[in-house]
C-alpha cells in the first residue's frame, strides 16, 4: 500500500483536518478515526496525542517523512506535523493505522 498515494486520496475525497490544534480537538472529542504524526512531530505533541488516542481508542500511523513531506503528501505547500482522519474518503488510509 502506497501510504502517500493514500493521504492524498483521503484529503482528496473524504474528510482529513490538517494541524496540532484542530487534530488535538477532534480526538479529544472522539471524532478521529486516525491520527497521523510527521516523523518529526514535536516529543510534547506527540506524546499528548498518544495519550489522547489511547484514551478514545483511535490508531496512529507515524509517517516516515518529515513535516514538509507529509504537507506534499496533502497536496499542501506548507509544513504538516498531525493530521487527523474524520472520513477515509476512497482511500484505504485506515488500513495503515496501528501503532
Amino acid at each position: 500500500m502506497d501510504v502517500n498515494r493514500e493521504i492524498r486520496q483521503a484529503v482528496d475525497t473524504g474528510k482529513v483536518i490538517l494541524g496540532t490544534d484542530k487534530s488535538m480537538k477532534a480526538l479529544k472529542l472522539g471524532q478521529a478515526k486516525l491520527v497521523i504524526l510527521a516523523s518529526n512531530c514535536p516529543k510534547v505533541i506527540r506524546t499528548d496525542i498518544e495519550r489522547y488516542a489511547r484514551l478514545a481508542n483511535i490508531p496512529i500511523h507515524v509517517f516516515q517523512g518529515d513535516s514538509a513531506e507529509l504537507g506534499l503528501a496533502c497536496g499542501k505547500p506548507f509544513l504538516i506535523s498531525v493530521a487527523a482522519v474524520m472520513d477515509p474518503g476512497n482511500s484505504n488510509i485506515l488500513g495503515v493505522g496501528g501503532t
